[in-house]
C-alpha cells in the first residue's frame, strides 16, 4: 500500500508539471490583443516568421532589462488614401501607370507628382525597384520644420550623451501640396535637408545641408559647417557612410533611407505578413513618453500587417554595409524597420520608426500624413544606440528658400 502510494504521488506531480509547462508555454500566435513578455516569447515569433531576427535583437533588452512588455494591436488602416494628403493621392491617380524604370534603375517617364507605382505587386521582376521609388516620392509633404528634436547616444553601459536642434527640408519640383506645385524654382534640384546642432555645446553650430537633384543617376551634394574652423566643407560622395555628430545612423540610413536609388540594387525576396510597428499617439512623442531612459529604444507597439522584405546591396566596393533588409509596408509604401550587414554578412545595425499620422492643413492639400516622430538605431555590435523623438513638427510649413543655404548653416553655426 505504502508503494503504490508513492506511486500515485508521483503520477500526480506529474501531472501537475505538465499542467504548470502546458500553461507557461502558450503559444503567441500574433494577434491583436497579445502581449509579448517574455524572450522566449520573441523568439518563438521569429521562429514562426512573425518577426525578423534583427527585431528580436533590438526587442531582447527591453524585455530582460526594463520588464517591458510588448503590445499586440489591431492592424490600422495604411492604405494611401487614407495616409497621404488629398492633392498627393489626386495625382496618383491622375498620373497612374504612366512612370517606368531605366535600364540603370532610375524612374522614367514619372510625371513629376504622386506615388509613380502605386499598383505594384510582388510577382512583378522589378517589384523592389519600384517600392524603393515609392518610399523616395512618398507623400511626406513639400516640406518639413522640426525647430527641436533630441537624440539619445546611449552606450551599452546606459551612458547618455544628449544630441539636439534644428532638421528641415524644403521640396523644389516634385511639389504636390503647396503652391506652386510641381515647380518652387527652375532648376535642377529636387529638395534640400538641413540638420543643425544647437547641443551639446561641443558640437553647438555643426550644421549639414544635403541637396538632392531630380537626375537619380548625379551625386547628392552634402556640405558641412564646422564651427571650429569657421568654414562649410564640401563632403564627397565616398562619405556617405560617415556618422554626423555622434548619431550611430550614417547619412544614407536617416530616416531608414536617404540615398541615391540609382547607386543600389534593389530586390523583393518576400511578401508575408509580419509584426511590424503600429500608428503611436503623436502626443506621446512630443513629450517624450516613447522614449525609455538609460536604455536603447523608444517603446515598440506592434500589429500585424502585409510585408515586404527587400534587399538592398550597393553597386560598388566599398560601401561599409554588403546589404540593407528593408521591411516596408506596400499599402503606405513606408518602411518600418531595417537591418544592416557588414562586409561578412553579420548583422551591423538595426533601425527602426514610430510611425504618427498627421492631419494635413487644408491651404496644403488637406487629408493626412504619415511621418517619423520617433524612433532608434541599434549598433548591435558594441551595443551603441541612438533613440530620438521630435518635440515638435510640422510638415507642409512655409518655409524660404534662402533658408537653404550655405549662409543660412554658416549663421546658425556663429
Amino acid at each position: 500500500m505504502l508503494k503504490l502510494k508513492w506511486i500515485c504521488v508521483a503520477v500526480g506531480v506529474v501531472f501537475c508539471m505538465v499542467g504548470v509547462f502546458a500553461a507557461s508555454t502558450h503559444a503567441l500566435e500574433g494577434k491583436a490583443g497579445e502581449v509579448i513578455k517574455t524572450v522566449e516569447e520573441l523568439k518563438e515569433l521569429e521562429a514562426k516568421g512573425l518577426l525578423s531576427h534583427g527585431q528580436v535583437v533590438s526587442f531582447t533588452e527591453l524585455i530582460r532589462d526594463f520588464k517591458l512588455t510588448i503590445p499586440i494591436v489591431k492592424t490600422t488602416d495604411r492604405s494611401l488614401q487614407a495616409t497621404a494628403t488629398n492633392t498627393y493621392w489626386e495625382f496618383t491617380e491622375k498620373n497612374k501607370g504612366k512612370a517606368k524604370i531605366g535600364s540603370k534603375g532610375e524612374i522614367t517617364n514619372y510625371a513629376e507628382q504622386g506615388c509613380p507605382f502605386p499598383d505594384a505587386k510582388a510577382n512583378d521582376p522589378q517589384a523592389g525597384v519600384k517600392a524603393a521609388w515609392n518610399f523616395d516620392l512618398n507623400a511626406r509633404g513639400d516640406s518639413s520644420y522640426t525647430p527641436d528634436w533630441e537624440y539619445f547616444l546611449t552606450d551599452s553601459k546606459g551612458n547618455i550623451k544628449t544630441l539636439g536642434g534644428l532638421s528641415t527640408y524644403l521640396k523644389f519640383t516634385r511639389r504636390t501640396d503647396r503652391d506652386p506645385k510641381p515647380t518652387l524654382q527652375a532648376g535642377e534640384v529636387w529638395y534640400k535637408y538641413i540638420i543643425a546642432f544647437s547641443k551639446p555645446f561641443s558640437s553647438k553650430g555643426l550644421g549639414q545641408l544635403q541637396v538632392k537633384y531630380d537626375d537619380p543617376t548625379r551625386e547628392d551634394d552634402l556640405w558641412v559647417y564646422v564651427p571650429g574652423l569657421r568654414r562649410a566643407t564640401r563632403v564627397g560622395g565616398g562619405n556617405r557612410c560617415d556618422c554626423l555628430g555622434g548619431f550611430v545612423f550614417n547619412n544614407d540610413d536617416a530616416n531608414l533611407w536617404s540615398g541615391n536609388t540609382t547607386a543600389f540594387n534593389w530586390k523583393l525576396l518576400q511578401e508575408k505578413e509580419m509584426l511590424m510597428e503600429s500608428i503611436h499617439p503623436y502626443e506621446e512623442a512630443r513629450q517624450g513618453k516613447d522614449y525609455i531612459p538609460k536604455a536603447h529604444f523608444t517603446k515598440p507597439v506592434l500589429e500585424r500587417r502585409k510585408t515586404w522584405i527587400i534587399e538592398n546591396s550597393p553597386k560598388f566596393s566599398g560601401y561599409c554595409y554588403s546589404k540593407r533588409l528593408y521591411y516596408m509596408d506596400p499599402e503606405s509604401w513606408y518602411y518600418m524597420f531595417m537591418e544592416m550587414f557588414d562586409q561578412q554578412g553579420n548583422l551591423w545595425k538595426t533601425e527602426k520608426q514610430n510611425f504618427h499620422v498627421f492631419e494635413n492643413p487644408k491651404e496644403a492639400g488637406g487629408g493626412y500624413l504619415i511621418n517619423n516622430v520617433s524612433g532608434d538605431t541599434l549598433d548591435v555590435k558594441i551595443f551603441e544606440a541612438g533613440p530620438y523623438y521630435h518635440h515638435e513638427i510640422t510638415p507642409n510649413y512655409p518655409l524660404p528658400i534662402e533658408m537653404f543655404s550655405l549662409d543660412y548653416i554658416r549663421k546658425m553655426g556663429r
